[in-house]
């Protein structure tokens, strides 16, 4: 495709497209970023489909991102909030006193982690990448990557719990 099919493709559909993901998200930044997303995975999938075709596949695509989003979030809310509980209640008079406060350890028990909990975990946590992004990356199932997952989050906990 040429630069202007591209610009001409992009003014076509971005309005609909974010405001699927918007509707969803309810975050402006996050919608952004999965409209680019769909229009990014077609542009480079080579695909060409008739208009009423490739609008329906795109905007199917922008609900599944931002739903894919949204649980994302919430894993990752679920997650800060479980590894908490554990804190305050295992670690008995150290008091939750926020995240800041908790870096050097997460940072120590990342560190103990092996290898590959530690790739997936930072990936997923800290870059933002999701399982399957993860596991293109990493050339292994998608499976795998969400068993490491679980398997790296629970041992980092355990690993912080006990620091």
């Amino acid at each position: 495709m040429t630069r202007e099919e591209i610009n001409t493709f992009y003014h076509r559909y971005r309005v609909r497209l974010f405001n699927t993901s918007y509707r969803i998200l309810g975050d402006r930044m996050d919608a952004e970023e999965v409209m680019q997303d769909v229009m990014i995975k077609y542009l480079k999938s080579g695909m060409s489909l008739p208009l009423p075709k490739e609008e329906a596949w795109l905007v199917k695509s922008a609900v599944r991102g931002a739903i894919d989003r949204v649980r994302k979030k919430k894993r990752d809310l679920e997650f800060m909030e479980e590894y908490k509980a554990d804190l305050v209640e295992n670690i008995g008079d150290v008091k939750w006193r926020g995240t800041a406060d908790m870096i050097p350890k997460i940072k120590e028990g990342l560190a103990r982690l092996p290898d590959g909990y530690r790739a997936v975990l930072s990936m997923i946590l800290f870059e933002g990448f999701d399982y399957e992004e993860v596991a293109k990356i990493l050339e292994v199932k998608e499976s795998t990557v969400r068993s490491q997952y679980m398997r790296g989050r629970d041992k980092l906990i355990k690993i912080v719990n006990e620091l």
